[in-house]
């Protein structure tokens, strides 16, 4: 009995700058599923995606492999068409797994079918947790260089904290400049010059 299987092919922009085109990637499914004996009844495309927008075509491939039980799988020309990182990637391909299905990568030589194909799941995953870790790692790195140099958010603003001089700020507040005034004098913004103030214990 052959197997039904679906295709699934995107282009990143209308001219096609990102990886394959579109015809490509369905003619390498089709020789694919010729020379395996599968039965390629329909391929899915998405035109003008990034793979981090919503992919109506994707969506609609997904719920017919899921939902038909005669659709015995999913055929790409290659991951990067499929995924919108490793760990989304990983997600969607353990789902289809799961359900008992197959995905197939062409370019990338995997059939999570196969013993190979399930070590490069394996790979996957790991590659998934690093990327994870990595993401964090940086988030921490972010909220410390955050409280050494005075930013309020995790991204580092590459710029070292003003020192303000709190002896004239005082000079100038005891004359009874008000906190725009003063702020201009030491040459920083009121919201800066206030916000430091109460950090420092300035602030009346």
């Amino acid at each position: 009995m052959i197997e039904k299987i679906l295709g699934y092919a995107r282009v990143s922009t209308s001219k096609q700058l990102k990886g394959p085109s579109i015809e490509i990637q369905k003619e390498a499914m089709k020789q694919y599923c010729k020379a395996h004996n599968l039965d390629l009844i329909k391929i899915y495309t998405d035109k003008g995606l990034s793979a981090y927008k919503k992919r109506p075509n994707y969506e609609t491939m997904l719920r017919k492999l899921f939902n038909e039980q005669e659709i015995s799988g999913v055929v790409v020309h290659d991951l990067t068409r499929f995924g919108r990182s490793t760990e989304d990637l990983l997600l969607q391909i353990k789902k289809i797994d799961k359900e008992d299905k197959k995905f197939i990568s062409i370019k990338d030589n995997i059939d999570i079918s196969s013993k190979s194909g399930r070590l490069m799941l394996g790979m996957l995953s790991l590659i998934a947790d690093y990327e994870r870790e990595t993401i964090v790692e940086r988030l921490v790195a972010g909220k410390e260089w955050a409280k050494i140099h005075g930013t309020k958010s995790g991204k580092p603003m590459h710029r070292p904290l003003k020192l303000i001089d709190w002896a004239r700020v005082k000079e100038l507040r005891g004359y009874g400049l008000s906190w725009t005034k003063t702020a201009k004098e030491v040459g920083v913004s009121t919201p800066t010059l206030v916000s430091r103030a109460r950090d420092e214990g300035y602030y009346d």
